[in-house]
């Protein structure tokens, strides 16, 4: 019966990751193989995934389900206010688990949050040992990121246009 439940919360794991992103199309034997190193989160309104300056945790997490904001209070002209809201099937912490440097924003959960977090030193090790998933997730990572800085650069010129500067 346990052995049972557990098998139940891998393919739980699996398909939850097979409906990302960074995860869909990859080979069952991979998705296997992450799952391993890849925890369920169960969190409450309140709770935090990634704590903004954070340096030693590099971990990725994916968002399941329910709704987290994105904190910044690095910069002055940002006062610790929601940057973004985002809900469901997301991918955070990416940057700080490819540079190894400090976490850039907190990512605080906005009502019950389903998540899972996928342990960033076995994750980077596994890609390195498997090239051609590792380059994989890489241009999917590479292609996520250049789509959120595409965004960012339209909204950019957006405030440069409304603003009085």
């Amino acid at each position: 019966m346990l052995f049972q439940s557990l098998l139940d919360g891998d393919m739980r794991m699996i398909n939850e990751l097979l409906n990302t992103y960074l995860f869909k199309d990859m080979e069952y034997d991979a998705l296997q193989e992450i799952a391993k190193f890849s925890m369920r989160l169960q969190l409450n309104d309140g709770d935090v995934l990634i704590h903004e300056n954070e340096s030693e945790n590099f971990d990725v997490f994916v968002l399941c389900s329910g709704p987290v904001e994105v904190i910044s209070s690095s910069s002055a002209s940002v006062s610790s206010d929601v940057a973004i809201s985002k809900q469901d099937l997301e991918i955070f912490g990416e940057i700080s688990w490819i540079t190894s440097r400090k976490r850039t924003a907190t990512v605080r959960c906005r009502g019950e949050v389903e998540a899972i977090r996928i342990n960033g030193k076995v994750f980077m090790s596994y890609l390195e040992q498997h090239p051609k998933v590792g380059f994989e997730v890489m241009r999917k990572i590479a292609m996520l990121l250049a789509q959120r800085l595409v965004s960012t650069d339209t909204l950019l010129k957006q405030i440069l246009w409304n603003s009085t500067l």
